[in-house]
């Protein structure tokens, strides 16, 4: 058992060299087989797998079997899951965290602080796949369990293009429930201003099996732009809903903002256009 956890900690590892800084990203995508992200190590020796297993079980009431699980790796079942937990003591090569940080404007100084990281913890439920809301909400609690239980920064998930400060992470976590979805922890919004006009687009939500959505060359304000669309991804999320284009959404009785479906402005591929 042991060779055999080795073996896939390994091939999750070398899944962690990501490509997601194009310019354009790609919108035809489905529902992941498995959730990868990688914890950012200020100290590389500071993971306590022990108190993060403690955690799940005490805050998050998780039925944790971790009869597989060594000092600082494991492989552990919650449900019918898989998740896998592998400290390196190294930092993730190539500049990797830190040119996705520059994107990521909810942490500031990101760039200079993932700098900092030495270590890293990388945490993947291996067989997802089944429900995309229900194992994001599981993979958040893990990821909220082994930040606490070490001496981290914050969290990079190359395949959403996050790179989320530790801080951020575990406040968009305090009131989370299934009605109140930690979306900023899960989907990046990317924020676009041109010639005078704001627009704003998603990326993440063909994993929850949605088309990815854009609002361009608005007169609304990013900050505007921003909450618009958040509000409209927490509604596709939360309550599965499938927009078609010709038909209309907003968040209130009133609002009606038109729905269309071509190609991406920002993203490959297409994308729903919302009209704000």
């Amino acid at each position: 058992m042991r060779k055999m956890r080795i073996l896939i900690l390994i091939g999750i590892i070398s899944m962690g060299i990501f490509s997601f800084l194009r310019k354009e990203k790609k919108t035809e995508r489905h529902l992941n087989s498995n959730i990868l992200g990688m914890v950012l190590l200020e100290d590389p020796n500071s993971f306590d797998l022990k108190g993060t297993i403690n955690e799940l079980r005490t805050k998050w009431k998780l039925k944790v079997n971790d009869k597989d699980s060594e000092n600082e790796t494991a492989v552990l079942n919650i449900g019918e899951y898989n998740i896998a937990i592998a400290n390196i003591p190294v930092a993730i090569p190539e500049n990797e965290v830190q040119l996705t940080a520059e994107y990521n404007y909810f942490w500031e100084n990101g760039v200079e602080e993932t700098s900092k990281h030495k270590g890293h913890i990388v945490l993947s439920i291996l067989n997802a796949g089944k429900n995309a809301v229900q194992e994001n909400i599981l993979y958040s609690k893990l990821a909220s369990s082994v930040m606490n239980n070490s001496k981290s920064l914050g969290i990079y998930i190359g395949g959403r293009t996050l790179v989320l400060k530790k801080e951020f992470y575990q406040s968009n976590m305090e009131f989370m429930t299934e009605e109140n979805l930690p979306v900023f922890n899960w989907i990046y919004f990317g924020l676009k201003e041109e010639n005078g006009k704001h627009s704003v687009y998603t990326y993440g939500l063909t994993d929850f099996g949605k088309k990815e959505m854009e609002i361009v060359n608005s007169e609304n304000s990013l900050e505007e732009l921003n909450e618009m669309m958040s509000n409209l991804a927490h509604y596709v999320i939360a309550y599965d809903v499938k927009l078609n284009p010709g038909e209309t959404i907003g968040i209130s009785a009133e609002q009606k903002l038109k729905i269309s479906e071509s190609k991406g402005k920002f993203l490959e591929g297409n994308t729903l256009k919302i009209e704000y």
